[in-house]
């Protein structure tokens, strides 16, 4: 997965130029990539040493470095090079009312989960074979 995702990123630099200019012009953006790499050595070295500590948090510490690098790759496009992020937002007022209902919908889920975790916690203590 490591060396598809290097071969990926290599190609994306080297077929569309400006997403290579954009990383020509701000060198920092290697900071992802780099994260991944290192990432990739901890990980191998803790295969090796048969550590299970560290493994899973290292490939997604890796998963995450690599969206990073395709989220600036193409910042601040969703499409790229074709809509850009605030072409692709929803209305102010559609915003707002999804912000607002959020506020009453989130105590009425809680509510809803204590509601059903309480009747089938009673199921569940039931001996089995009985029936309610």
């Amino acid at each position: 997965m490591l060396v598809f995702l290097i071969v990926v990123f290599a190609y994306a630099l080297g077929e569309n130029l400006p997403i290579m200019q954009r990383w020509i012009d701000r060198p920092y953006l290697f900071v992802f990539p780099a994260i991944g790499a290192v990432a990739a050595i901890v990980l191998a070295i803790n295969i090796l040493r048969h550590n299970d500590r560290w493994p899973f948090y290292m490939v997604a510490l890796i998963f995450v470095s690599a969206f990073g690098t395709l989220a600036l790759s193409f910042w601040p496009y969703m499409i790229p090079f074709i809509i850009t992020i605030d072409e692709a937002a929803a209305p102010h007022s559609s915003l707002a009312f999804m912000f607002w209902a959020r506020r009453c919908h989130l105590p009425l889920m809680l509510i809803y989960t204590v509601v059903s975790f309480s009747v089938f916690r009673a199921r569940s203590e039931q001996q089995p074979g009985t029936i309610a």
